[in-house]
């Protein structure tokens, strides 16, 4: 008749930590399987969320409402950065008259891992131009017109990657390398973690 011998609980515990570590190898062995990954958003995804923020109307030392229009977008693969142009409207409060320009910016992106956004990072003011406003108003506007929009945003939050774009990276040991600006859209690369 066979014996049955019952392992010790140090064995027991040896073989629980080697079938955990066991366990723990496979699943980053299989992340390392999958490879990188790719997460494309769209040039529409991108404009449509940018328009909500406007138009935006600010008061300028209480002699003028400027407003910034709905951004036109423009992907800037080149340089890795998302370019943004707005129509300016300014009113003048005491003497009626009305004023248009335009204004141009660029940001870069970054990813907040807190919220799994990606957001407008680094504005940078590209151009600022207002026709037929005295030169009194002129500084003012230009410095005024370019802050609303940064202001409006700046660390603004693009994109919000969706729980099954990240479901393998919590699972799988996945993370955000880059983000690259295409001439579609973004692509957002994530990497098996290390």
């Amino acid at each position: 008749m066979p014996r049955i011998t019952t392992p010790s609980p140090e064995a027991l515990r040896r073989r629980t930590l080697f079938m955990g570590m066991a366990a723990a190898a496979l699943v980053a062995a299989c992340a390392s399987l999958l490879g990188p990954r790719t997460v494309e958003i769209s040039r529409d995804e991108l404009q449509a969320r940018l328009g909500k923020q406007f138009p935006v109307t600010k008061r300028v030392m209480k002699l003028l409402d400027v407003s910034a229009g709905v951004p036109r977008l423009d992907l800037q693969g080149d340089k890795n950065r998302v370019a943004l142009g707005f129509d300016l409207t300014a009113k003048e409060l005491i003497m009626g008259g009305e004023h248009k320009g335009e204004v141009a910016l660029s940001f870069g992106l970054r990813f907040e891992p807190k919220d799994l956004t990606i957001r407008l990072t680094q504005p940078k003011v590209e151009q600022v131009m207002v026709e037929g406003l005295p030169p009194v108003y002129q500084r003012a506007l230009s410095t005024m017109g370019a802050q609303l929009v940064q202001d409006s945003l700046n660390d603004y939050p693009v994109h919000q990657l969706k729980p099954e774009d990240l479901r393998a990276t919590d699972r799988m040991g996945y993370e955000v390398k880059d983000i690259q600006i295409t001439a579609t859209g973004l692509a957002v690369h994530l990497v098996p973690r290390h």
